[in-house]
């Protein structure tokens, strides 16, 4: 019964509609284009439920960061924009958005929520959340009779035992930017913030740094972060890299191409499975004369048999606690690891200029992958840098 009910129309849920109240309320969002078909029968539901105009444009992602600041230095902003994660502690520390009042969060994953709070306000609704896991290469695991790895140790074994530089296969590819190293950061015990300051050069930092230059020295992994290699999504597809870090969004992509993949959790350490969290949330502008409306569509957005549905048929998580047990494993079965290892991730940050960070952060970690310093000196020079330009600590 549960999933013939998924499969209903939207009015099913929502009841009756009402009539046009002659309230608007404008939308920037960024979905790709299976989302945002979704996205608008989303709109449909809502307009057709409360009489509310919902007037969208779509914004490409990368494009919308600077699309929103110069809508805030022309007061042409919208009433609600669909942000990365990281932009919203950017834009409310500007005072560009407003804290999130009268509003039940009590089924929204508490996760995505704390990605969110600024001393205890809340800046956005989440909308999208994903986290990362460990997407493996069938055909070349079989070809060497081993199993996808379940902890660091055996994701080195496997990893040596899958390279073959004759053919230029490699064990594991990874990309050149922080987000995506934090699996192994936070696996080995590590956190980018501690009491205000940021902290990526406590020893665990520089053991877990230690254990991915030993991967590239002994050709485990590619180099695929080097500037001109093959990057980790192609090699993958290319069946050159047998295993790299990806997310719920690679998962149509991967089986629309007939990649023999499979996905397993982040490989446990002593500190578990964490994942870093991604994804983005709806900010409402501070200048919005609809916050009531803007509210009311936000508590829509995220309400169990909304979310149910947006899970259902994009095979994405939900935000929606309640909807987690409401997903379609049979049709979406990867989803199913997607979901356990969400319960680990660890909250991002609040950094108002997070790409700040990577900017620092980045070229030192490649410094220390080149040989050009040590991982102590690196994450020590890393830190010391962002404390001072970022944070203004000395």
């Amino acid at each position: 019964m549960r999933k013939f009910l998924l499969l209903l129309p939207l009015f099913v849920f929502i009841g009756c509609g009402g009539g046009k109240t002659g309230k608007n309320l404008t939308i920037w969002e960024s979905y790709n284009d299976e989302e945002h078909a979704v996205f608008m029968e989303i709109v449909k539901a809502f307009e057709e439920s409360t009489g509310i105009n919902v007037q969208v444009q779509r914004i490409p992602f990368f494009g919308m960061e600077s699309k929103i600041l110069t809508a805030l230095a022309t007061g042409s902003e919208p009433d609600i924009a669909r942000v990365d994660l990281a932009m919203v502690a950017k834009l409310a520390t500007r005072g560009a958005v407003k804290k999130i009042e009268n509003f039940d969060t009590s089924e929204l994953l508490p996760v995505a929520l704390k990605s969110v709070e600024i001393n205890g306000k809340l800046y956005g609704i989440p909308d999208q959340v994903n986290c990362l896991a460990l997407f493996y290469n069938k055909k070349l695991f079989k070809e060497k009779g081993i199993k996808p790895p379940d902890t660091w140790e055996e994701f080195v074994r496997a990893g040596k035992k899958l390279t073959d530089k004759n053919k230029n296969i490699y064990g594991f590819a990874m990309r050149n930017t922080l987000w995506w190293h934090l699996p192994f950061f936070y696996g080995f015990g590590a956190r980018l913030m501690k009491d205000g300051r940021f902290t990526l050069d406590t020893p665990q930092a520089v053991e877990a740094l230690k254990f991915i230059k030993k991967l590239y020295d002994e050709g485990i992994e590619a180099g695929a972060w080097k500037p001109g290699a093959v990057d980790p999504d192609m090699g993958f597809q290319n069946g050159k890299y047998a295993m790299v870090f990806n997310g719920p969004w690679k998962i149509k992509s991967l089986k629309g191409a007939n990649i023999p993949f499979g996905i397993v959790p982040v490989p446990e350490g002593r500190y578990g499975r964490p994942t870093p969290i991604g994804g983005t949330d709806m900010v409402i502008f501070k200048r919005s004369k609809h916050t009531e409306e803007a509210l009311k569509f936000l508590q829509f957005l995220v309400s169990e048999n909304i979310q149910t549905l947006w899970a259902n048929k994009l095979g994405q998580l939900p935000v929606n606690v309640k909807s987690m047990e409401n997903i379609d494993f049979e049709r979406h079965p990867y989803i199913k690891i997607f979901a356990e290892a969400i319960k680990e991730a660890v909250p991002r940050p609040i950094i108002p200029d997070y790409q700040g960070v990577e900017n620092i952060v980045n070229p030192e970690i490649e410094s220390a992958l080149y040989g050009k310093k040590t991982p102590e000196q690196a994450l020590k020079d890393a830190t010391r840098r962002v404390n001072e330009e970022i944070f203004g600590i000395k």
